[in-house]
């Protein structure tokens, strides 16, 4: 019996086959992915306090009664993401990118063809979007689902000091106090001034961050502009010992090009903080315009061990012909799906998920504009 290659199970097959694009934020993000066998996904939140066990006297009662850390849950409607394809007989007639002008290939040969090369475009579609969906929430706590009948944002409430948050400067020196107060560095002390100091705003940052979280962030993520003022910073130009050796230069700062169009730049000593620039663009399909993954001016701090997940709620599909469809929900990372219309004459391929970036941890990521 010969295999459909459009079958179901034969395209989900191959989807697992295939190689993902890098995706930088989405590693350094995601701890795991889950899938939902409904549409709706639960997000259940629970914020820890520092009590202090109390002192009893042992001669008087048993103890002492703590009630326990309670936590809300939210529910939210992972949304939808579904592009198809067509595929006409014109097409199975036109000669392939890269085929040559003579090649005996027939129709179901040229078919199968196109059938892996629409399944690995739209994959990467799917999965450039994921990492868009990972840059909003991190950098805006919120995803602004918007599309085709459908315009709503899904939101994770974070502690207003880790947004856009910077220490406040003082006069004297422009460095920072203990406690962050201002809401975007003040003029003394982005980093293109001489006045800056940046390992002290880094560690005044981390001391934040593990303030309100408990958690010890260990990278950032630099926007394209923070990551240029980081390199020509005028208040580190002539400065030994502050950059750690691991993987560069002692007193240097000397970019290392990784995989996925991040840049390793080091880690200033003391800070315990990779830094990281990541160089990775998207059209926005709002207005056609080319923009980067992370926000020019920006910087993201966090950990690699906060509790952030990718889920998948399940997607609705119909299987059989008229009177004998059934529908059905499906589980899946990646749904494919197939059919074929009379008039015109048209085979449509569609690939659906579900994905929703949830943080688990609402405040484990701290956002900051380091360039006016």
């Amino acid at each position: 019996m010969p295999i459909d290659i459009y079958d179901p199970r034969s395209m989900a097959q191959a989807l697992l086959q295939m190689k993902p694009p890098r995706t930088f934020l989405r590693q350094l993000m995601i701890r795991r992915d889950e899938l939902y066998n409904n549409e709706q996904v639960d997000v259940d939140v629970k914020t820890g306090a520092r009590r202090l066990a109390p002192f009893v006297n042992p001669n008087k009662g048993p103890g002492k009664v703590m009630d326990r850390i309670g936590f809300s849950t939210r529910t939210y409607t992972a949304p939808m993401i579904s592009p198809k394809r067509p595929l006409s007989v014109t097409d199975l007639q036109k000669r392939l990118p890269g085929e040559n002008v003579y090649s005996p290939q027939g129709p179901d040969e040229r078919a199968a063809l196109l059938l892996g090369q629409d399944l690995a475009e739209i994959d990467e579609d799917i999965t450039r979007r994921e990492e868009w969906m990972c840059a909003q929430a991190a950098f805006t706590s919120g995803i602004h689902v918007l599309g085709d009948d459908v315009d709503e944002t899904i939101t994770f409430p974070r502690d207003a000091t880790l947004v856009d948050t910077a220490p406040a400067s003082t006069a004297a020196n422009g460095l920072g106090t203990d406690d962050p107060t201002s809401t975007k560095l003040t003029t003394a002390r982005v980093w293109t001034a001489s006045t800056a100091d940046i390992p002290v705003q880094i560690r005044q940052m981390r001391r934040q961050f593990q303030k309100l979280t408990g958690l010890s962030p260990d990278y950032m993520v630099m926007g394209e502009a923070a990551a240029d003022a980081l390199i020509t910073a005028p208040s580190l130009v002539g400065l030994t010992g502050l950059l750690n050796t691991r993987r560069m230069d002692l007193g240097l700062i000397s970019p290392q090009l990784m995989e996925g169009g991040a840049t390793y730049y080091g880690q200033f000593a003391g800070t315990g903080i990779d830094l990281w620039g990541y160089d990775e663009w998207y059209i926005d399909p709002a207005d056609g315009a080319e923009k980067p993954m992370v926000p020019a001016k920006l910087v993201l701090m966090g950990s690699s061990k906060s509790y952030t997940v990718m889920r998948y709620g399940a997607v609705g599909v119909s299987s059989g012909l008229d009177g004998q469809a059934q529908l059905s929900l499906i589980a899946g990372k990646r749904v494919p799906e197939s059919w074929v219309t009379k008039e015109p004459a048209v085979r449509f391929l569609k690939i659906s998920s579900r994905p929703l970036v949830v943080p688990v941890q609402n405040d484990a990521y701290l956002t900051c504009q380091v360039v006016a």
